[in-house]
């Protein structure tokens, strides 16, 4: 590891402390964080971040992509990476019957799809989180118990994502049957909040959805309860919408709400011309998030391919958005959205089977 902190303190060294703050801000940030993560650079050449992964057989385009996206981006910025498979934790979720072998086999698989879309393991470490506490297991049980001694049950079902008896007219995601929820599903808030203090982090990678945002809420309340110093910097990157209008109405597990590495042409092809694309609205529009945090970053532009009797092909450029005004960037999401109802679907999945084809070189090994 202490080549991959050399080469990581380089590339900060080889910036200022405003172009490290850019790059870092680029991947996605609530604003409360933005002053600790200046003061973060300011002060540590090389500070640690941790990207939480979940292994999981199907692997999003999110996980395969955004993934290295954001990886690359805090290298770049001067940051030591610590990629955490959580294999204990999806063990604990049941996922592939609950075998952590079959789950380890997962986890590797994915960490071949990044080093096939060209993810260099320099200044990047993959650790895994049954081995984490597997050595440290004194300590990290201590902290799990420390957590549900100093949070109320009720707390605890609410970042389960439950709506309980005792919270009338409150709508929160996910409405559970209570002869259905495991015990497990109630160990997890605690377990997942743990598994992220107990290790020695500057910086934590999570995905903007609803249950790491009410773990997210738990970590704060319990580290400004116990007025713990050491509480880690939280980073949210997007969360790629479903491509689906109305998902509460699909059927259950229909893979048409995303896009996958496994996908082959003809899946991307079926699952794009049935997205939701609704003109002239650039906020939430599944087809442009695609675009704004696949396409362009992985890409640098997006072309509409269109004969010259329908207007020709446009070309639509990246644009950053720590120099363009958001209003500028939404017109011009509009202008894509336009051009994405029809041809540019197309040229969207040429695009994304691209990325994709990428991702199954290593098909063999799942």
């Amino acid at each position: 590891m202490e080549e991959a902190t050399t080469c990581t303190a380089g590339n900060a060294v080889r910036m200022s402390l405003d172009e490290r703050f850019a790059i870092m801000r680029s991947i996605g940030l609530e604003s409360i964080d933005e002053d600790d993560v200046m003061r973060l650079l300011d002060k540590k050449v090389a500070p640690v971040c941790y990207v939480w992964c979940d292994p999981c057989p199907s692997v999003h385009i999110a996980q395969g992509i955004m993934m290295v996206i954001n990886v690359r981006k805090m290298v770049k910025a001067g940051c030591r990476v610590k990629i955490l498979m959580a294999d204990w934790f999806a063990r604990m979720q049941n996922k592939l019957d609950g075998d952590l072998t079959k789950i380890r086999t997962i986890g590797f698989y994915m960490i071949e799809i990044w080093k096939a879309v060209g993810l260099e393991l320099n200044g990047v470490e993959v650790i895994w989180l049954s081995d984490e506490i597997n050595s440290h297991s004194d300590e990290y049980w201590a902290l799990v118990m420390d957590i549900f001694r100093n949070n109320t049950l009720r707390t605890i079902i609410r970042c389960c994502g439950i709506v309980d008896r005792f919270m009338l007219n409150r709508e929160i995601i996910g409405s559970y049957d209570p002869k259905n929820v495991t015990a497990s599903t109630l160990f997890t808030p605690c377990v997942h909040c743990a598994g992220i203090l107990f290790q020695k982090a500057d910086i934590w990678l999570l995905s903007m959805d609803h249950e790491e945002e009410l773990h997210d809420k738990l970590i704060r309340e319990y580290c400004k309860g116990m007025k713990r110093e050491n509480r880690p910097i939280i980073l949210s990157h997007n969360k790629l919408p479903n491509l689906i209008e109305h998902p509460e109405y699909g059927k259950n597990g229909d893979p048409a709400w995303a896009i996958f590495m496994e996908d082959r042409e003809v899946n991307v092809s079926d699952k794009l011309s049935r997205a939701f694309c609704p003109a002239k609205v650039a906020e939430g529009n599944p087809c442009l998030e695609y675009i704004k945090y696949i396409v362009f970053p992985w890409f640098g532009y997006f072309e509409v391919l269109r004969k010259e009797e329908n207007g020709g092909s446009s070309l639509y450029m990246t644009t950053s958005q720590t120099t363009v005004k958001p209003k500028i960037w939404r017109r011009r999401l509009c202008g894509v959205s336009l051009a994405t109802r029809g041809q540019g679907r197309k040229s969207l999945h040429l695009s994304i089977s691209s990325i994709t084809r990428v991702g199954r070189r290593n098909e063999d090994m799942k």
